[in-house]
């Protein structure tokens, strides 16, 4: 009888001594819990263990999973180099090194007799991890530099692919993908179900995957979720997890500077009725009016879910700035709780990101042109290519750009104008149960 693919990865754990857990590079909440609660349970199993993702750095949204700070933004010391010297015919009496250069030189003297070319031989050692999991990462190229640096590393040693989109490659050697599941968090605590015991839930890493549920669903609202869910769901707090907690810091606070931001984005919020979206754009100066940066627009996108009940789609189509000197450009966010997979609602725009939240960025056009490619776009997608917006969810002022005039052309939506500094008084607020922290 063949094996569960979760005894697959028990005896694969069993044969390990040292592993490497690592996940994409544009990660979310999901996958950071389901990597954390995956280190403690191969710790748990007596393994030694590194979570590595480039780039890593935690943010606030994240600041109820414990650990995150044993995350590291790239791998280091993978394998030692060996130089042998035959001492059968001749022992060593001294050994010194200096360098000249670029060159480490040894001197080796003898207590009799001499050293020959051919007694010197060097190789290098199996890499220190015999064992890789990935955790949400459609493939190794999302690692990033994790992977692009040390290919040989994922090639050469037994990997775990653990995922539950439907963009997985299954490019592991156990490939521990289920697209029924809503996150990777599931499928962990699956895992530490069939540990029978062996390896239990505290209420840290109860919280890990409980986060990411809660965060993969928003709060148990997608079409994705089924009873599995709940009853992993209730197990989770039942061994501990502390749902407040996780809707307090993913739901809950927001900082002034953001809500600064949403003002600006509700000001010019947009809603075609046709494949039920609202979306809104955002300007550079809309940032440093309110003092925010790009690390609040998921924040932003959470209460544009929240307070236009009316759309299935969600975007935001903002500047950005460049980084190191490199011209900046225009991107986009979409995101859905009806649609599956919303990388499919754009993916002729090569989108980067999961099936929860798709971005885009599109280098040298201009803010309107970008918004009618992402609407062209998804309304392919949805077998809707003559869709216009017919209405608005609070009206548009003009986006003034410190070099141009932005208006909307778009036939049938009314746009009224207003400086960018004194934004139009909004017509709604976020959620009463944010607050300022």
């Amino acid at each position: 009888m063949s094996l569960t693919i979760e005894k697959q990865i028990s005896e694969s754990i069993g044969r390990s001594s040292q592993a490497l857990v690592s996940f994409r590079k544009d990660w979310n909440v999901d996958t950071v819990g389901s990597a954390l609660a995956l280190a403690h349970l191969l710790e748990a199993a007596g393994k030694k263990v590194d979570v590595v993702a480039d780039g890593f750095a935690a943010t606030k949204r994240i600041g109820f999973l414990t650990g995150t700070d044993r995350i590291t933004s790239e791998l280091k010391q993978l394998r030692q180099f060996v130089i042998s010297l035959d001492l059968s015919h001749a022992k060593v009496d001294e050994l010194t090194y200096h360098l000249e250069g670029d060159r480490l030189n040894f001197r080796l003297t003898p207590k009799n007799g001499q050293f020959r070319d051919r007694d010197v031989t060097a190789r290098q050692t199996d890499f220190r991890y015999d064992l890789i999991f990935t955790v949400g990462t459609p493939d190794l190229g999302s690692l990033g530099r994790t992977f692009d640096d040390n290919s040989d590393l994922f090639y050469q040693v037994p990997l775990v692919n653990i995922d539950h989109s439907p963009d997985n490659l299954g490019y592991g050697n156990v490939n521990f993908v289920d697209i029924t599941a809503t996150s990777c968090a599931e499928l962990v605590h699956r895992l530490y179900v069939s540990s029978e015991n062996t390896v239990t839930h505290d209420g840290d890493t109860a919280t890990m995957l409980l986060g990411g549920i809660i965060d993969s669903t928003r709060s148990f609202r997608t079409t994705n979720v089924t009873p599995r869910t709940l009853d992993t769901a209730a197990e989770l707090v039942a061994a501990g997890g502390r749902r407040d907690e996780i809707v307090q810091h993913l739901y809950k606070i927001r900082t002034l500077s953001t809500l600064k931001l949403w003002g600006r984005a509700l000001a010019r919020l947009k809603y075609d009725p046709e494949i039920r979206m609202a979306w809104s754009l955002l300007v550079r100066q809309d940032f440093i009016h309110s003092g925010s940066t790009q690390d609040c627009l998921p924040d932003v996108m959470d209460e544009l879910m929240a307070n236009a009940s009316e759309a299935e789609i969600s975007g935001l189509i903002y500047e950005q700035d460049g980084v190191g000197g490199a011209p900046g450009g225009i991107c986009a966010l979409i995101t859905s709780e009806r649609q599956s997979n919303v990388m499919s609602l754009v993916s002729d725009l090569k989108p980067t990101g999961h099936r929860r939240m798709a971005r885009i960025c599109f280098p040298g056009i201009g803010l309107q042109e970008a918004e009618g490619l992402v609407l062209a776009s998804i309304r392919r997608s949805m077998g809707r290519p003559n869709a216009r917006p017919q209405a608005e969810l609070g009206k548009s002022p003009n986006i003034v750009n410190a070099s141009s005039n932005l208006t909307d052309g778009t036939k049938g939506v009314t746009t009224t104008t207003a400086p960018i500094d004194e934004p139009k008084k909004m017509t709604g607020w976020p959620t009463s149960n944010s607050r300022i922290s």
